[in-house]
Order: structure tokens, then C-alpha cells, then sequence
């Protein structure tokens, strides 16, 4: 047991030099402030995703139970599963060790494809890709907007981000097309909002935003 004196801290372990401030440690045979152990968060979040996650396969296998054995119209379980699975998927993503980008968009296509999922189990009336596909790209566009302003040091790295959205907007053009979107209007103003989002920065930001493009795409 080693002690240091400017941090007040206890070190158990064989360290010469405090870990905080790298004083020279004194030898200490009382133990009053232990160093503090780093995975002591990490292991009651797990603790507490797994009870979490094991409530969700017990309230799972009782929904299951009860739709099998009162037959009805819908399979009703799997759609309460997927919902109740999100928020634990949320927590999840927040979690782990990654660009808040990545999350942004992992989020935001997990739950278009639930609320599909949702749509497709109760009859398929098409309002997931009507509404809520062309809402969630308006939804991050703007998301992008507040962060580039609150960002504005690093504006230029949600290009391409940008751009990842306007293939999608013209997914549900072409969803458009295929006659899978009975009402086109949000899907039109949400591929409209995206192309002038990243107009708006590629303008403005002018040589930084066409020399962000170029080292993205390696163009000399």
C-alpha cells in the first residue's frame, strides 16, 4: 500500500508514482482513500443491461405465450418485442465507444425499420415509409444544422453525413416510383430539405467545404 500526499489517495497496487499527478509514492500501511477503481461504472452498467435485457426476454416469452394461445389477427408479440428491444438498443449503442454520428444514424435507421416492422404486422398500410422514413431524414437534417452551428470549428465533417442522406432521400424517390409511397409529399419535401441543407454548406462554406469534398474523395 503506497501513499500520495499531494493527492491524498491510496494506491494498492505496486505503482512507484501516483497515477493522477505522478508524485513519488510513500509507503503506507493505512488504508483510508482507496485509488479509485475505473471499472466499478463499467460493471454496474453491465449488471444493470443484463437485468434489463433479461426482463425484456421474460416480457417477450409472455407476450409470445399469450398471442399463441389466443389466436388473433396480428402477431402482435413481435411487434412488442421490437418495441420494447429499442430503448435497450439505445442504451446499448450510447454506451459503446463511438462517433456520435455513427449513433445518430444507427438510431435513427433502427427505428425506421421498426416502425416498418410495426406497419407491416398490423397490415402494411404504408404510413412507416410515407411518414415516418421521410420525417426521420428531415428530423437529422435539422439535427445536423443545430450541430454545425454549435460545432463551428469542425462544420465541414458533417458533409458527408449530408450526403449520406440525400442517397437515402432518393431511395424514397424511387420508392416514390415503385408506387410503395402512396402520399409523396414528405418524401419529396425531406429529399428537397436534404439536397438544399447540403447546398447551403457546400455555398457557404465555400473553399474549406470544396476542400473537405476532395480529401473525402481523394481528388487532387
Amino acid at each position: 500500500m503506497s501513499r500520495c500526499n499531494a493527492c491524498m489517495i491510496e494506491v494498492s497496487d505496486t505503482s512507484e508514482k501516483c497515477p493522477l499527478c505522478h508524485t513519488v509514492l510513500e509507503k503506507d500501511d493505512k488504508v483510508e482513500d482507496w485509488y479509485p477503481d475505473i471499472k466499478v461504472k463499467t460493471k454496474k452498467m453491465n449488471y444493470a443491461f443484463r437485468i434489463i435485457l433479461f426482463i425484456w426476454i421474460i416480457t417477450t416469452a409472455i407476450c409470445v405465450f399469450i398471442n399463441y394461445n389466443v389466436p388473433t389477427k396480428y402477431m402482435w408479440s413481435i411487434a412488442v418485442a421490437a418495441i420494447l428491444a429499442y430503448p435497450i438498443f439505445i442504451l446499448y449503442e450510447l454506451a459503446r465507444d463511438k462517433g456520435y454520428l455513427h449513433r445518430i444514424f444507427f438510431i435513427m435507421i433502427t427505428g425506421v425499420l421498426l416502425v416498418a416492422l410495426v406497419d407491416y404486422i398490423f397490415g402494411a398500410y404504408g404510413w412507416s415509409v410515407d411518414y415516418i422514413l421521410p420525417g426521420a431524414l428531415a428530423g437529422v437534417d435539422i439535427v445536423f444544422i443545430i450541430l454545425m452551428f454549435t460545432n463551428r470549428r469542425n462544420w465541414q465533417t458533417y458533409m458527408m453525413p449530408q450526403l449520406f442522406v440525400i442517397v437515402l432521400g432518393v431511395v424514397t424517390l424511387i420508392l416514390i416510383k415503385t408506387g410503395v409511397v402512396k402520399h409523396p409529399l414528405m418524401s419529396e419535401i425531406a429529399f428537397l430539405s436534404a439536397v438544399l441543407v447540403f447546398l447551403g454548406t457546400l455555398i457557404l462554406g465555400g473553399r474549406t467545404a470544396r476542400m473537405e469534398l476532395r480529401r473525402r474523395f481523394h481528388i487532387n
